[in-house]
């Protein structure tokens, strides 16, 4: 800690040992800013003080920081309430079936679930549908599409025609200009949530083995 000492008319400083093990402070707060100013007044030179525009900026500097700290607070109590509303908001929705960003199909009792496509500009397209393996189980030629949101159809059989068990599958869809140049293609799937669960990243929802963001929801369906 730095004590002022008098030599020949002049303030100077010397210093003492920290105890050993003592460990300084790493930040600063507003009383530590008062503290340093009232020592800086103490000690000024009585021949050349402090004037009066040098006080008001400094006590400016005490409010910037003082301002800053409670905006910082602020802003932390606004993320954990719109956390809190998050999750509240997922937990309202497990049961429901939702469509979100996505490629995944689903074969249930027979039935296939739906999935979207939607092309940046018309196009040729067509669809390979692959089980969990990778392995291609199904190929539709669709022709020419516009921009429309297009519904996947599917009946859920394979290249022979036979009836695909139940299941988790994935589609991938192709579209080509007139050129021959491949067109951008957004996909949705729909599911039905059966559990939330969060971590760093967010709050996550399970649709059948897949996670998928909250923020991804694109309607919530029934």
């Amino acid at each position: 800690m730095a004590i002022p000492a008098v030599t020949n008319g002049t303030t100077t400083a010397t210093t003492t040992a920290q105890p050993t093990g003592a460990i300084g402070k790493t930040s600063l707060n507003q009383v530590d800013f008062l503290n340093l100013f009232v020592a800086q007044l103490k000690f000024q030179d009585p021949m050349q003080p402090m004037d009066n525009y040098q006080m008001a900026s400094q006590m400016a500097q005490f409010s910037l920081v003082e301002g800053m700290n409670k905006m910082s607070e602020s802003l932390k109590n606004m993320e954990a309430s719109q956390l809190a509303a998050n999750n509240l908001q997922a937990a309202s929705i497990v049961g429901k079936t939702v469509e979100v960003k996505g490629n995944g199909l689903t074969i249930k009792d027979g039935k296939v679930s739906e999935g979207f496509y939607q092309l940046e500009k018309p196009g040729r397209v067509a669809i390979n549908i692959f089980d969990t393996r990778g392995g291609l189980v199904r190929t539709l030629e669709l022709g020419a599409q516009d921009t429309t949101k297009q519904k996947l159809v599917w009946d859920g059989k394979n290249l022979a025609g036979a009836a695909l068990p139940d299941g988790e599958y994935s589609f991938r869809v192709t579209a080509l200009d007139e050129k021959d140049q491949s067109i951008n293609v957004t996909t949705t799937m729909t599911g039905k949530v059966d559990g939330v669960s969060f971590d760093s990243t967010g709050t996550l929802l399970r649709i059948g083995s897949k996670q998928v963001l909250l923020s991804e929801i694109i309607a919530i369906l029934a």
